[in-house]
């Protein structure tokens, strides 16, 4: 069998004939949903409100192209355009690329460095709508009519139509926390500070992205404009950081817990064992997923122990977005553990939605009652029944997996060996 799909499976399948055993031609799904939404939004003035939403790129960094993104609504409607924590278990991946496909992205460009030496109107205005926890009502005057472009990212949700923003009229008070007000003016927090107390002040994870990204953030010498997708895993990063500081210092879970999670196409098994904290993530990307062609699962192993090793190449977002809420999770009950993270994604997830339902899947699969399985042997045998990946595959390159069944299996032989060598004394 070749390693490798067709690399013109594409054109002889046309969408229709399915030959790469998606569900949905995902080429096909983006083209449906762009020309619904601009044919509907031709004109060069949109009145409609942001969730609020905003993106700031990372192409030609340190230039980048930001803006809001836009809903052809107004009012607090416009909150199901990027309401995660409700979309969760109730959208399907159909329902999540059709909302974010009727969102324009209205852009202009700056350097990073321009949100604390210039003053610049778009930039104002657009960091005055990400303030707000609720929708904006706003026109936006776009040079040219929104260009039907539909674009996928694994850690990003999808984005829809693109206009070039010339002008953005705010036409309605944002509605501000006092917490993030008394953060955003004050400029001698460092920004790593300024994310864990807007978080342990109960403001949402994703207005913290927004803010951070828009250099709202910091010292006002060091606040510059971050890319969206690198904001999403610093905030994950830097939160869960903060919460290890203190679930060092519990004790341990006092036996195993297995919870498990199952979203559009993702299955999420976590592993939580009484020993003091490490934390491994095995993701399998099986054939035919999303990003792979090959003809068998793709598996990455990222890890960090317990004595300071760890090994996670580049900047992996996935990683960090599983960490973040088991770290949650063990702060909120006051414990520390070693987690195994075991998520594998099927060809059901034809098309990137962003990193935000791998946090809310294994939130949710933190808010259930876990099994609580004997052994760890156990738990793997539990995991693997929900899986279609061959368990072997899985201990095989995880590093902790073997690790752990390896000292158990001394174990047992020392303990073995301890009950011989008293039988025999016993004897004597």
């Amino acid at each position: 069998m070749p390693s490798r799909l067709d690399p013109a499976l594409c054109a002889k399948c046309k969408g229709v004939k399915r030959l790469c055993g998606r569900p949905r031609c995902p080429i096909l799904k983006r083209i449906e949903e762009s020309l619904k939404v601009t044919s509907k939004i031709s004109r060069r003035v949109l009145f409609g409100a942001s969730p609020p939403s905003v993106l700031v790129g990372e192409y030609a960094y340190p230039r980048v192209t930001l803006g809001p993104l836009a809903c052809p609504i107004s009012g607090v409607e416009a909150k199901e355009y990027e309401d995660y924590k409700s979309w969760w278990g109730r959208k399907t991946i159909d329902d999540i690329i059709r909302i974010r496909a009727s969102m324009v992205y209205s852009r202009f460009n700056l350097r990073v460095s321009e949100a604390r030496s210039i003053r610049n109107r778009l930039l104002e205005t657009t960091q005055e709508l990400a303030l707000s926890t609720l929708p904006v009502d706003a026109e936006f005057f776009f040079k040219k009519p929104p260009k039907p472009i539909l674009s996928f990212d694994g850690i990003l949700s999808p984005i829809g139509p693109r206009a070039s923003l010339l002008e953005l009229k705010v036409v309605q008070n944002p509605v501000v926390p006092r917490k993030v007000d008394r953060i955003v003016d004050d400029t001698d927090v460092k920004a790593t500070d300024a994310v864990a107390e807007l978080y342990s002040s109960g403001i949402s994870y994703y207005h913290i992205t927004r803010l951070f990204s828009l250099g709202l953030l910091g010292e006002k010498r060091r606040r510059r404009l971050v890319p969206t997708r690198w904001s999403i895993t610093a905030v994950d990063s830097i939160l869960g950081d903060r919460l290890l500081e203190k679930v060092k210092d519990f004790p341990e879970v006092s036996e195993i817990l297995l919870f498990r999670a199952e979203y559009i196409g993702n299955k999420y098994s976590l592993i939580f064992l009484p020993r003091a904290w490490s934390f491994e993530m095995v993701e399998i990307w099986l054939p035919r997923s999303v990003w792979v062609r090959a003809t068998k699962p793709y598996i990455t192993v990222n890890y960090e122990l317990k004595d300071g090793r760890w090994r996670r190449p580049g900047v992996d977002g996935g990683y960090h977005a599983i960490r973040f809420p088991v770290l949650e999770y063990l702060y909120r009950v006051k414990r520390q553990a070693t987690v195994i993270a075991i998520r594998e994604v099927s060809p059901e997830y034809y098309a990137p939605v962003g990193s935000w339902q791998i946090r809310e899947s294994v939130r949710n699969a933190l808010k259930s009652p876990p099994t609580k399985p004997e052994s760890l042997s156990s738990a793997l045998k539990e995991v693997s029944r929900s899986l279609q990946t061959d368990i072997k595959v899985v201990i095989s390159e995880s590093f902790l997996l073997k690790a752990l069944l390896h000292t158990a299996s001394i174990l047992k032989y020392l303990d073995r060996e301890r009950l011989f060598k008293g039988e025999s004394s016993v004897q004597k």
